[in-house]
């Protein structure tokens, strides 16, 4: 039977039912909006070799008449790099969905693509890289939890050493996010699209530079408003890693009745960001 005091991912970890606890709509909850985060991280990262194709093309001069480069070598290791992220972030919403599926029915079922996705995300991460192994435990528990008759039961040491590796990945996936995306491909971007129109603009008349200012504040506000939404995924991301360690913390030491509220405010800030990043994409 279940004691009164079960508490959300414990339950699983201890093998336990979570029939009849309140804590299973939480947890699916947290789960749903940390898998919505994930998925709205996918277009972000795909904008990572559009911001260097982006940034390439802006050195054409006006009025070439050239069609936009649609692929450009020095930006092919910047598009591994995206779907590598992409592979890792897909990788981690698959885990959130197993730990949704097992909060709301008691067995995990999974994607079986985990590994293959696992080939692409050491060039986002790194081969040797804390995150990459992580990720590595993590496709590994998929593999497990999508065989047939896989039961919350044998969760019970799985589920505590994959769990640690959450961190890990989503440190990986922040770091891309605000050192590569926004520190470098939309800051290079941003910088190129000045002097572009900048030269350009040089020795004409007044009217032609208004017009030049005019594309170019609109230009910079599209930089602009994928920065913003990038800042805001880097926070929802770090709500997704932050609410995850709370719960295996104090798992232990919760009642049933307190995981809501512990969980409540890592969900509601995801599902407040999540807008933030997609209407940019």
């Amino acid at each position: 039977m279940i004691a009164s005091r079960i508490h959300a991912l414990a339950c699983v970890l201890a093998a336990l039912s979570l029939t009849g606890c309140d804590t299973p709509d939480a947890v699916s909850k947290f789960c749903t909006s940390a898998m919505a985060t994930l998925t709205a991280a996918q277009p972000v990262f795909a904008d990572m070799k559009q911001s260097c194709l982006r940034e390439v093309n802006s050195r054409t001069e006006f009025g070439t008449f050239k069609p936009p480069l649609e692929d450009d070598p020095n930006c092919a290791e910047v598009g591994q790099q995206a779907d590598g992220s992409e592979a890792a972030a897909k990788v981690l919403s698959g885990y959130f969905g197993a730990i949704n599926s097992i909060a709301s029915f008691g067995t995990a079922k999974a994607g079986t693509d985990a590994q293959s996705l696992l080939t692409k995300t050491a060039a986002a991460v790194g081969e040797n890289s804390a995150s990459q192994k992580a990720l590595g435990s993590i496709a590994q528990f998929l593999v497990s939890a999508s065989t047939a008759g896989y039961q919350a039961r044998q969760l019970e040491k799985d589920l505590p050493k994959v769990g640690a590796n959450i961190a890990n990945v989503t440190a990986g996936l922040v770091k891309i996010v605000q050192d590569d995306y926004i520190g470098r491909l939309l800051k290079s971007e941003e910088q190129k699209l000045a002097f572009r129109y900048e030269g350009y603009a040089h020795g004409k008349s007044p009217e032609i530079v208004l017009m030049l200012d005019t594309r170019w504040q609109s230009d910079e506000q599209a930089i602009e408003s994928k920065r913003a939404a990038a800042r805001s995924l880097v926070t929802s991301l770090n709500a997704l890693s932050k609410g995850f360690a709370d719960l295996a913390a104090k798992s232990r030491t919760l009642k049933g009745k307190e995981v809501p509220g512990l969980l409540a405010p890592y969900t509601t800030q995801m599902q407040t960001l999540i807008p933030q990043v997609q209407k940019a994409f």
